[in-house]
């Protein structure tokens, strides 16, 4: 009797139709968001009633967006750590009526690192908003269901735990984000899961070998740009020593045509013998992260599609790609959002307007509050009724060494000229100096330019008030520049290479204009040392 061969497309198919529901009640909710955000308000409102937060901000006496808004405050990371602390010590709900199924780390850019809880309830948020990307994207580019997938997973640097009130931190896996009955369940058959060592060394190898090994490849999903460069990094920098070690393990272990292929792409310094299959990579393509995303699109074919990811963070969603157009729709039927401008106003999805740039508040079913995520998005246009947007950076990345107060937004403005010419840049404090000041870390562009293109950018700097006012008084000296690379890609190397040394788990890292904190700081500035002398 012979074995039936359950093929990819026949798992799409059946996710498919099991999610046109899902992406039925998405589109009719397009055309009225207010109404779909109102009722998410009030049912998050029901769900925390009866926790220690609920209680002290009256939630059963809270009615509307107005009340919600005056009896709790706007908290960001250092504000709200004290109750995310109590949710991982009490044995009494906290902030949500649901114990937590496990919780996440997450980096703590801002402040120190913090545990969010992740419920059933915010699970099923997480994944309806993943519901209908996937099944639109399914719709857009059917070539995506003919092979096997590979999704961004990393293991958790810094190991499991346990909470003090005895919830498992950390999930085992990005794979864990389609369990709990959701008809994304479906798609585990189509996914290419490699081991997962806790060795940056090993699981790297490892996942290079497999997706090597699978000629069915179809779909590459990531988050950062820079996570899949420094996975394919080996193909591109064969004289490396490390990367001779292990091409050389990856090759010993590969079936003759896939190590001939191997050999090709190597020759090649392109993905195109590969993966002859391979129809889409999705990955972030807006705010830091563009310049990465196109000098990586240069590796692979023509052909292969590049497709934007929403903006989707530890602590929640905010928005999810669909159709066609600049920017996301906003993820209405997750999450409660709200908006901050830069003159302290604040609106629901309703008060949005085309061009607006906002910092995004999140109140979900994981127990956040009016949460500021810190992160600053534009709105770009709309589909039907709802906002879509487009992330800008990270409205709180800031870095102050003398007082000349510079942060991500200003940063980001002054390298426009770097981000123009397609080469990468990035600023990182040097506080060690006998005199502080900043150093330009540069790549995609030849060595003769970096002078010339660091007088520019310093010029640029000197219009920031107090920039300038700190260089003239003497407690700022000049922008240095360390030239890295002629290939862009380089310093996303670099920054990814950094922040997983710090304990971020390797697909969660995002690239950034300016390294705002100085124990990173030292980190980065101590390796592209050493990288210039490899």
């Amino acid at each position: 009797m012979n074995a039936v061969i359950f093929e990819p497309s026949d798992a799409w198919a059946m996710f498919v139709r099991a999610a046109q529901p899902d992406v039925e009640r998405w589109q009719a909710a397009l055309d009225a968001p207010d109404t779909a955000q109102a009722r998410r308000l009030a049912q998050l409102l029901e769900a925390g009633r009866d926790t220690a937060f609920g209680r002290q901000h009256g939630f059963s006496e809270i009615r509307s967006a107005d009340q919600f808004r005056d009896r709790v405050p706007i908290r960001d990371t250092a504000a709200f750590l004290p109750w995310l602390e109590r949710a991982a010590q009490e044995p009494e709900p906290v902030l949500t009526r649901e114990w937590p199924a496990f919780f996440e780390r997450t980096s703590g850019s801002t402040a120190r690192s913090k545990l969010i809880p992740y419920t059933p309830a915010f699970l099923r948020e997480l994944q309806a908003a993943m519901i209908v990307w996937l099944a639109d994207m399914a719709r857009e580019h059917p070539d995506i269901t003919a092979g096997r997938a590979y999704w961004s997973m990393s293991p958790a640097l810094q190991g499991p735990g346990m909470t003090s009130n005895g919830i498992a931190i950390g999930s085992a896996s990005d794979l864990d984000y389609l369990g709990g009955g959701s008809s994304a369940a479906a798609l585990a058959a189509t996914l290419l899961v490699p081991p997962l060592d806790g060795d940056p060394t090993v699981w790297r190898r490892q996942t290079l070998r497999a997706l090597v090994a699978d000629e069915t490849l179809a779909l590459l999903s990531v988050w950062s740009p820079t996570f899949l460069t420094s996975l394919l990094r080996p193909l591109f920098s064969p004289g490396e020593p490390d990367s001779t070690r292990d091409l050389e393990w990856i090759e010993a272990n590969l079936p003759a045509a896939r190590a001939a292929a191997l050999r090709k792409a190597i020759t090649r310094g392109r993905c195109d013998a590969l993966w002859p299959q391979l129809a889409a990579v999705s990955s972030w393509m807006d705010g830091p992260s563009r310049v990465y995303a196109e000098s990586l699109r240069t590796r692979f074919p023509a052909a292969v599609q590049w497709l934007p990811k929403g903006l989707l963070a530890t602590e929640g969603v905010v928005s999810i790609p669909f159709g066609d157009g600049d920017g996301c729709p906003l993820a209405i039927g997750s999450h409660y959002l709200e908006f901050v401008f830069d003159d302290g106003r604040v609106c629901d999805v309703s008060g949005l307007a085309p061009g607006d740039e906002a910092v995004v508040l999140l109140t979900t079913g994981g127990g956040l509050y009016r949460y500021a995520l810190g992160d600053r998005v534009r709105v770009t246009r709309f589909t039907g009724r709802t906002p879509c947007i487009a992330f800008m950076g990270r409205a709180g990345a800031s870095c102050d060494l003398v007082g000349e107060k510079l942060d991500e937004r200003m940063v980001g403005d002054a390298l426009a000229p770097v981000f123009a010419s397609g080469a990468s840049a990035c600023l990182v404090p040097d506080a060690q100096a006998d005199v502080p000041h900043y150093v330009m870390l540069l790549a995609g562009v030849p060595r003769e330019s970096a002078e010339m293109l660091r007088d520019a950018i310093e010029t640029r700097l000197d219009r920031i008030f107090h920039y300038s006012h700190a260089r003239r008084i003497g407690q700022l000296d000049p922008l240095r520049v360390r030239w890295l690379s002629d290939a862009p890609a380089r310093l996303g190397d670099l920054l990814q290479h950094a922040a997983e040394r710090s304990g971020i788990r390797a697909g969660d890292v995002k690239p950034s204009p300016l390294v705002n904190r100085l124990p990173m700081a030292e980190l980065v500035l101590g390796t592209s040392e050493w990288w210039q002398h490899e």
